[in-house]
């Protein structure tokens, strides 16, 4: 579980996007620092025009050049500076970083099924362990809104970290809606009220009809 939101209680509005499409999609890419790839920086433009709905007050992005560089597309809209957080940092997959899922199989199918059954709780070899990921994100999250006292912040970062803050969201309508989905350049618009994160839209189609039911979130956090 993710620590307590111990923050004053603010409302603010966080959209969590994650960064454009970088060479090395498909492959375990944590703590590498690769670019925006030609495909990623070409959908920059999109990505402005769809979040243009949003007043930003703040941007904050993660230190890796992929989510700063779809940080700073944004910020330059509205003339704001990009407020670098490491700890919005993916996960760090140790010897796993830059490969895909078929050759770390092939290297030690043992432990890569190990890893499959035990996962979150086993690290990968020479990884960041998933405790000390959870501690990371949620020290990060709860800082970033307070900084925003009311405003409303873009928030760039990763796959991981964003699947980590939406499994604590709980949505009170029966309906299901698959969190874990997370493409490149999607986001997530979430509320914190008293808190409780309430999750207000998203970009995926999929996710485009949210209930009209009120949207809570515990105030303990994700579970994984």
């Amino acid at each position: 579980m993710m620590p307590l939101d111990k923050s004053n209680g603010v409302q603010c509005k966080l959209v969590l996007i994650r960064h454009e499409h970088t060479d090395l999609a498909g492959t375990f890419c944590g703590h590498l620092d690769p670019p925006l790839s030609a495909n990623g920086r070409a959908r920059l433009k999109s990505l402005e025009e769809e979040l243009r709905r949003y007043s930003f007050t703040g941007v904050y992005s993660s230190d890796l050049e992929r989510a700063q560089q779809t940080a700073g597309a944004i910020a330059a809209r509205y003339g704001l500076p990009v407020r670098l957080r490491p700890n919005l940092r993916e996960l760090a997959f140790g010897d796993w970083e830059g490969l895909t899922w078929k050759q770390i199989f092939a290297c030690d199918p043992q432990f890569a099924q190990r890893w499959l059954d035990e996962y979150p709780s086993l690290a990968a070899p020479g990884g960041e362990p998933f405790e000390r990921f959870l501690s990371r994100v949620g020290q990060a999250i709860s800082q970033i809104a307070d900084e925003v006292q009311g405003g409303c912040a873009a928030v760039v970062t990763h796959a991981g970290v964003i699947r980590t803050i939406l499994s604590s969201v709980t949505l009170a309508s029966a309906r299901p809606f698959d969190l874990s989905s997370c493409s490149h350049g999607s986001w997530w618009d979430i509320d914190r009220l008293n808190r409780r994160w309430v999750l207000q839209a998203c970009s995926s189609d999929l996710h485009a009809a949210l209930s009209e039911e009120p949207t809570t979130a515990t105030e303990v956090g994700c579970t994984t």
